[in-house]
């Protein structure tokens, strides 16, 4: 029975690669560019996030930060972009765990779009209890932003960014009105990211196995979209 569901999930994420790829490849936007380099070179992934889904993921950060400006000083500034001016955001980040304000520390962390900060702080967290709170502290936004950043590097701390990524999808409501508008096009690129990673030759059969997993995750994610 097993490998009956194997075959069946391998087929259907064949099948949901390949129309990925014939949408986007049928357009000349700055997206589709970015997308085809993702599945041809693993050099494509980078930290650095451009065009439509730089400016999607930045709508998604600000909507999240605006309901916390009044809360903490330090999220008006980094929504203000003094963050730049922060030598080590980590200090702050602490400070924000510290008093229990997750929502705001990782707003602040996305807002850099630097993934060896987002990392670090989920390193610093009980992501996995986070998530199963009620109500969940982290916003959709928030959720989203950070599985598109955490997939734009997966080459370092594999096994960890993909524990944390398949927590993050699984806590994911695509119909919720503060993401419903961008999660099909962020989570269309983290599958195919996750499609080209699976494929090297670099990448071990257990963390094939668990992108396997995260894929099926985000598929699941994807037949709910509207």
């Amino acid at each position: 029975m097993f490998e009956q569901i194997d075959v069946t999930f391998e087929n259907g994420l064949s099948k949901h690669t390949t129309a990925i790829q014939q949408h986007y490849d049928s357009t000349h936007s700055p997206l589709a560019m970015t997308l085809r380099e993702i599945i041809n070179s693993a050099s494509s992934i980078t930290q650095t996030l451009s065009g439509e889904m730089a400016e999607g993921q930045r709508k998604l950060i600000e909507i999240a930060a605006s309901s916390k400006i009044a809360a903490d000083p330090f999220v008006t500034q980094i929504n203000n972009g003094v963050h730049e001016m922060i030598e080590d955001p980590t200090k702050e980040l602490s400070r924000l765990i510290s008093e229990g304000k997750f929502e705001e520390a990782f707003i602040a962390a996305l807002h850099r779009s630097d993934v060896s900060i987002v990392s670090w702080l989920c390193s610093q967290v009980d992501l996995t209890g986070i998530l199963t709170m009620v109500p969940l502290p982290l916003s959709q936004g928030v959720l989203l932003s950070l599985l598109q950043q955490l997939s734009c590097d997966i080459n370092t701390e594999t096994p960890k960014k993909l524990s944390w990524m398949t927590d993050v999808a699984a806590s994911l409501n695509p119909v919720d009105p503060s993401i419903s508008s961008h999660v099909r096009l962020i989570l269309d690129q983290v599958y195919l990211t996750l499609g080209h990673h699976r494929t090297l030759s670099t990448t071990s059969p257990t963390e094939a196995s668990t992108i396997r997993l995260l894929m099926h995750v985000i598929n699941s994610v994807l037949v709910s979209c509207k």
